[in-house]
């Protein structure tokens, strides 16, 4: 998953020295990728400070990481509910309606991140594939052109739009984005990128 749907387990200042031992002990669980008995490790945590919104983002990380996106998202909405002011927390719960297929709600939580944060560049390439299925052309170019502000090399900006033009039946504008995204992927050792627009050049 996306990396900013992570979020770091802090320790606060005034945690004690349970909350502590359980913080390090599911850190040391979520690098086993022993998922399962870390989310039980942080759910301990949570009840003992409820008021670190790091320790239910967390845990709706590693039930994405599992696939359990409902539980995921619920996770996700407590920690908002913590810190309202987090874009990250925002883009989390939109990867995750996303993967539930609640496209409409995964566009305003992309859309809400971007309010909180204008130089989240994942959030702008959520935004362009979420308004890219509900056939928001409009959307999908405004997003393209406030990311590529951000970030002129980003391949994925340029992967994105070239299959939304595609898509429209404007191969020759289409085949020029993919080129283009083939040629910064390229450029950065990504194989997989590489292969993907590879293909789409030649359907």
């Amino acid at each position: 998953m996306p990396s900013l749907a992570q979020a770091q387990v802090l320790i606060a200042r005034k945690s004690s020295p349970e909350v502590v031992n359980l913080l390090n002990k599911g850190r040391e669980l979520f690098g086993a990728e022993d998922y399962e008995r870390a989310i039980t490790v942080y759910q301990k945590a949570a009840v003992l400070e409820p008021g670190n919104h790091t320790i239910p983002a967390g845990i709706g990380f590693l039930q994405a990481k599992k696939g359990d996106f409902r539980s995921a998202l619920i996770s996700y909405r407590r920690a908002i509910a913590l810190n309202q002011n987090s874009s990250d927390y925002y883009y989390a719960v939109a990867y995750v309606h996303g993967n539930l297929g609640n496209i409409k709600a995964a566009k305003e939580a992309y859309r809400k991140a971007i309010q909180l944060n204008r130089n989240n560049k994942n959030a702008y390439l959520g935004l362009m594939i979420t308004q890219s299925y509900l056939g928001d052309y409009g959307a999908v170019e405004w997003a393209y052109k406030k990311l590529l502000e951000l970030d002129p090399i980003n391949a994925r900006a340029y992967e994105l739009m070239g299959t939304e033009m595609k898509k429209q039946g404007r191969r020759q504008e289409a085949a020029n984005k993919f080129k283009k995204a083939r040629s910064l992927y390229q450029s950065k050792g990504e194989t997989d990128g590489v292969i993907r627009v590879d293909i789409m050049l030649k359907t």
